[in-house]
């Protein structure tokens, strides 16, 4: 199935209107800006929106009520994170040497099918 390509304002303009779905491909410009919400609800539906293009303005985030202690950031080290997590994976010989033979990145592949799954189940489940 080819996916129609559209611009980000008619995107946004589908997405206001949840008609927006897989079956469209979105092409950003160099100028095109998106509101990190609206960044956030595209890349639910699997529309990967360039980190360049998206703002949020810190005027429009509200305060926590529920909340009166002092934020405080959180230090994350994806690199840490990414060295405790083993993967032991069992393929039959013929899939096993393809992967030797071949320049496969192991990790971007199993990463890239985890990421098309997970996308996959979330839009058969609506």
């Amino acid at each position: 199935m080819t996916k129609r390509e559209i611009r980000l304002p008619e995107a946004l303009q589908l997405l206001a209107n949840n008609w927006l779905d897989s079956s469209y491909s979105v092409e950003f410009s160099d100028s095109d800006q998106v509101e990190a919400t609206d960044a956030i609800k595209l890349g639910a539906i699997g529309v990967d929106v360039p980190e360049a293009c998206i703002y949020y303005d810190d005027a429009n985030i509200a305060d926590d009520e529920d909340f009166d202690g002092e934020w405080v950031p959180i230090e994350s080290d994806v690199a840490h994170y990414k060295s405790h997590l083993h993967i032991q994976l069992s393929v039959d010989k013929e899939v096993e040497q393809w992967l030797a033979s071949s320049d496969i990145d192991l990790d971007a592949l199993v990463s890239e099918l985890l990421t098309g799954f997970y996308r996959s189940s979330k839009a058969v489940s609506k």
